[in-house]
């Protein structure tokens, strides 16, 4: 049956190793037996419950994590208990005879997803049986839940974040309690499904609002229910093209006459369903690599291949060597950096493959940081204006700017938090000179009053004022909620330093 494992270890780090060092008491492993089954399902969900009941008895924080691809402390729990979730990787559909008349959405394209499974994981269930994800994160590596709860933006114009596609959660935020939550507004199951793993609905608009993006403060996340969409496919694009006019326009305006009158790459009158554009002139002014993919119908002739191999691979610290390099030789920066650009943005002329496909497992390296703030779209240009001074007053720094875009999210603690958002991100290999743009930027936006919220899986200089200014309102109902729904041992063993430091939680209980 479902078992946790205990290791003695006393450090932690991150995959990215922009956390590490991170004294611990203990680490923990959440594993499966290798059949599925309801009963199995039960058998982790009690297994987390006694592990929560230690930490309880104890007094000791504890983290739930998936992938540990966060940048940020968002998974890390000095002096506490991480509980590391990748192994407990179920999936289930379920069948359309279990969800009400009237809900309102696809009931034919639900999945119960356990707590550790991965994105690739899920694509490379769904599309043989002929559903998709509608969007995800541009990298499959993340486990789904870890992607929900920091709000992951994902990577379609006119979707939400990856939360958008959930439509229950089941979290356990204490010893005694399994809950199924599910918004009173939309039920989506007759409960027998809770019954089956042993949980007890609740039906809460204001819960499942805070639970959707709950960066673990609520609890463990046990499993959730994604409405997939039927699969398809899509046309990618890919060409370094001069920063025109109109291609300026289209990335304020994202309308469909702008987008037709951008000339970008593979268009033929088609609305981008994902558009991407990497200007960066310290070193290509003028230009841009612009990414398109265009939504298609399914053939019935085509093969999917994943060709994934989720490992580390030999180049694995090449970043690392990098970014010490140009730390001894900043006058490299502008060269190498163009480089690595011209590399990673090769042109592409009509690759057609599945979601799954187009966005595949990406290996994360070792000595790279990323950062992200989402704003209203019609304000990229001043974001990125802001981004260039920024750069310019730190001096050479190994990064890119990029703008993705997706639609107002659902979640109190969404980031995605504007009707139309776009998503401007700094990349680039770990050093000080890329932390400090990265610090910059941020504080040069605030000086500026542009509306924006940082992504809290990434590296952020977020702090309790600015997480205050970023969700007004909504912070005080999800601050509502937790209280409401944690004893004061779980608003304590469910909390963290970092959480703590951002206002999301009381470390004095």
């Amino acid at each position: 049956m479902a078992r946790i494992l205990q290791f003695d270890d006393t450090t932690w780090h991150n995959w990215h190793f922009t956390e590490r060092d991170v004294p611990i008491a203990a680490r923990f492993e959440l594993h499966r037996r290798a059949s599925a089954s309801m009963a199995e399902m039960r058998a982790g969900a009690a297994a987390v419950q006694g592990l929560i009941g230690r930490a309880f008895a104890e007094r000791r924080r504890l983290r739930a994590h998936g992938s540990t691809w966060s940048f940020s402390a968002a998974p890390s729990v000095p002096g506490g208990w991480p509980l590391a979730t990748g192994y407990a990787n179920q999936l289930f559909a379920l069948p359309a005879s279990h969800v009400p008349a009237g809900f309102i959405g696809d009931r034919d394209g639900l999945v119960l997803c356990q707590t550790g499974i991965s994105v690739a994981e899920l694509n490379m269930w769904l599309e043989p049986r002929g559903r998709s994800l509608a969007t995800t994160g541009a990298s499959n590596g993340q486990t789904f839940v870890g992607a929900m709860s920091c709000s992951t933006h994902g990577s379609a114009v006119d979707h939400g974040a990856i939360q958008s596609q959930v439509r229950a959660i089941q979290l356990i935020p204490a010893p005694d309690r399994n809950l199924w939550i599910e918004p009173a507004a939309n039920p989506v199951t007759d409960g027998r499904l809770a019954a089956e793993l042993g949980a007890t609905v609740v039906r809460d608009d204001r819960l499942f609002a805070a639970a959707l993006v709950s960066l673990g403060a609520l609890g463990v996340i046990h499993a959730v229910l994604v409405e997939s969409v039927p699969r398809f496919l899509l046309a990618s694009y890919r060409q370094r093209v001069p920063a025109s006019p109109a291609l300026l326009a289209a990335m304020a305006s994202l309308d469909d006459a702008d987008f037709a009158g951008a000339d970008l790459p593979g268009n033929a009158g088609r609305r981008p369903y994902f558009f991407q554009s990497v200007i960066n002139d310290h070193i290509d002014r003028g230009f841009a690599y612009v990414t398109c993919g265009y939504r298609g119908d399914w053939q019935s002739g085509h093969v999917l291949d994943y060709s994934i191999q989720p490992r580390r691979s030999a180049g694995y610290n090449l970043a690392t060597v990098v970014a010490n390099l140009l730390d001894a030789a900043p006058g490299l920066t502008p060269m190498i950096t163009k480089a690595v650009l011209a590399d990673q943005l090769s042109p592409i002329d009509g690759r057609v493959g599945s979601w799954g496909q187009s966005f595949n497992f990406t290996t994360p390296r070792a000595g790279t940081a990323g950062a992200s703030v989402a704003a209203p779209a019609d304000r990229v240009h001043e974001v990125l204006a802001i981004f260039h001074a920024a750069l310019k007053k730190v001096g050479k720094a190994p990064v890119a700017f990029a703008c993705r875009y997706a639609r107002g999210s659902p979640g109190w603690l969404a980031f995605i938090r504007w009707p139309q958002s776009v998503i401007v991100d700094i990349d680039g290999l770990d050093n000080g000179a890329t932390r400090n743009v990265m610090a910059q930027a941020v504080a040069d936006l605030r000086s500026a009053g542009v509306p924006h919220a940082e992504h809290l899986g990434k590296l952020n200089q977020a702090a309790a004022s600015s997480v205050r200014n970023a969700y007004g309102d909504d912070l005080e109902r999800w601050l509502a909620a937790r209280v409401d729904l944690l004893d004061r041992e779980g608003e304590y063993v469910f909390g963290s330093d970092w959480l703590d430091r951002l206002g999301l939680t009381n470390r004095t209980f």
